[in-house]
């Protein structure tokens, strides 16, 4: 589901573009980032949730997720 296609071993930059603006941008951008996928109202409603707990949590630990998450990618 990260790949781009089935073919690709290699992480989509779109999901990397997601998870960026989810830890780092506005609630607008990541919305703008999920839109090209086209969620119903249910996944919007969801989206909408967790970028909110996301930006609750303290910078250091956002920063901790992303320094973890790269080393994943």
């Amino acid at each position: 589901a990260l790949c781009c296609s089935p073919a690709s071993a290699g992480i989509c930059q779109r999901f990397v573009g997601i998870v960026q603006a989810l830890y780092l941008g506005t609630p607008a951008s990541f919305e703008a980032a999920v839109e090209p996928f086209k969620p119903d109202a249910d996944m919007k409603a969801a989206a909408t949730q967790l970028k909110t707990l996301v930006d609750f949590l303290p910078k250091n630990a956002k920063d901790s997720i992303l320094k973890l998450m790269d080393k994943i990618v």
